[in-house]
């Protein structure tokens, strides 16, 4: 595998041999030349309604065969609106304009661009700091990567990176961390709220653990945004439609964001798309005669968009919400059974069907490596994560994964986590 001709984003060269060569995948199975996997994670975290899903695959042929390209810079087609409305719609109309992008990295790119281009529309040159989180991820494009606190160790080679940026603690409430965090925020604004020109955060922080920022947090961040006139901007790449319960995990917290950043599950990850929600204070800065200075050729291309539509009616068929509720709750149930039995698994952090399992390997990224490729050789597919607060793997699995995968999944955890205390890796802990 190492000596093709291919050189994969982020995985380091000494890991190729480890990567599935993908031949079939469908539903929630994926496969090799060899043996199936379980995808616990959805691809990405981005097919939500699985694999090869045959209506979707549909529409984008039906698409494909109507207009299948435009010329975003002049030109437009009726599914790129019918898009737009119905994404509107989606949020309850808590947004007011969107704009397409091709990645959950370019959402946030542009993102910030609105953040900054919002302070000067209103004279507020100066207020250009973005406030992020230490650990947080946010993509690998200049700002994105610039925004991702939790990969700054690696910014070296690449600098120098976007200007502007401020990184703040955690309000980690299971560490003990969240006093210390509003603390932290707030002399963040105090001493610079004049400079802030807005926030991004993800409601429920990924990598860093399945972290859900908690309401007392929030609840200051908005009074402080409100005093110093700061854009909150949620990063929902991960969390939207209904990855977490609800359409959007925002709507469990006391803050509706002004800048809303959409991707992955949007058109259950078969076709590059993103998208920015924009709301009306934002929005009423963009007069007739300004444009968003703000482009890539494939921005709402109509075949992405078809299966965005399509990923939208078919998730307005039956009650996500109530079927992540009830998924989530069975597979944290099972997890928890995990935790009680193995003292490996210091911490089970659930939100619907975003799970993180805390386990004890001293924030060691190698030695998480080394667990979840275990976890693959047993036929379980997981994301490792480790940072200065948790470490760890994320599962992820698919909305359609039926109760009996579910419990297939913890017994694989188990077995594995046994195998990896016990016998094969016992000397790398």
């Amino acid at each position: 595998m190492r000596n093709h001709k291919v050189i994969h984003p982020i995985l380091p060269r000494s890991e190729y041999d480890n990567m599935i060569n993908v031949r079939k995948a469908k539903g929630v199975t994926i496969y090799d030349e060899n043996k199936s996997y379980l995808d616990g994670i959805s691809g990405l975290w981005n097919g939500i309604l699985g694999h090869s899903n045959e209506e979707i695959n549909q529409a984008i042929l039906q698409q494909m065969n109507e207009v299948s390209y435009v010329n975003p810079w002049t030109s437009s087609t009726n599914i790129v609106y019918e898009l737009a409305d119905k994404l509107i719609s989606f949020t309850d109309d808590n947004f007011d304009k969107v704009m397409f992008t091709c990645t959950g990295s370019e959402a946030v790119e542009l993102a910030i661009k609105l953040v900054r281009r919002h302070q000067s529309a209103k004279g507020h040159y100066e207020k250009k700091y973005i406030g992020v989180f230490e650990t947080s991820y946010h993509g690998t494009h200049y700002g994105s990567m610039t925004a991702t606190g939790v990969d700054r160790e690696f910014y070296k080679p690449y600098g120098p990176m976007l200007q502007g940026f401020a990184y703040l603690p955690i309000p980690f409430e299971e560490k003990g961390t969240l006093d210390e965090a509003i603390q932290s925020l707030e002399k963040f604004f105090e001493a610079y709220g004049d400079k802030i020109g807005g926030f991004i955060m993800e409601p429920i922080l990924g990598v860093s653990g399945v972290v859900k920022l908690p309401d007392t947090y929030l609840r200051r961040m908005k009074e402080l945004s409100e005093l110093y006139d700061v854009l909150l901007v949620f990063d929902e790449i991960s969390t939207g439609f209904y990855r977490t319960g609800p359409k959007f995990a925002y709507e469990e917290t006391p803050i509706i964001p002004d800048i809303l950043c959409l991707s992955k599950g949007i058109n259950n990850g078969v076709l590059p798309l993103g998208a920015v929600l924009i709301g009306e204070s934002v929005t009423k800065m963009i007069k007739d005669h300004d444009f968003i200075n703000h482009f890539s050729t494939q921005n709402a291309n109509p075949l992405c968009c078809a299966a965005a539509l399509k990923t939208l009616e078919l998730l307005g068929r039956d009650d996500y919400c109530k079927i992540i509720e009830t998924k989530g709750d069975f597979f944290y149930r099972q997890l928890l059974l995990l935790k009680e039995e193995l003292p490996f698994v210091k911490s089970i952090r659930a939100h619907g069907l975003m799970i993180g399992v805390e386990v004890d390997i001293d924030n060691d990224f190698n030695k998480v490596l080394q667990f979840s490729n275990l976890l693959k050789e047993r036929g379980l597919l997981v994301y490792p994560y480790a940072n200065k607060y948790s470490s760890g793997v994320m599962l992820m699995p698919a909305y359609v994964m039926e109760y009996e995968n579910l419990s297939k999944v913890s017994s694989i955890l188990r077995n594995s986590i046994i195998e990896y205390v016990n016998n094969r890796y016992v000397g790398s802990l």
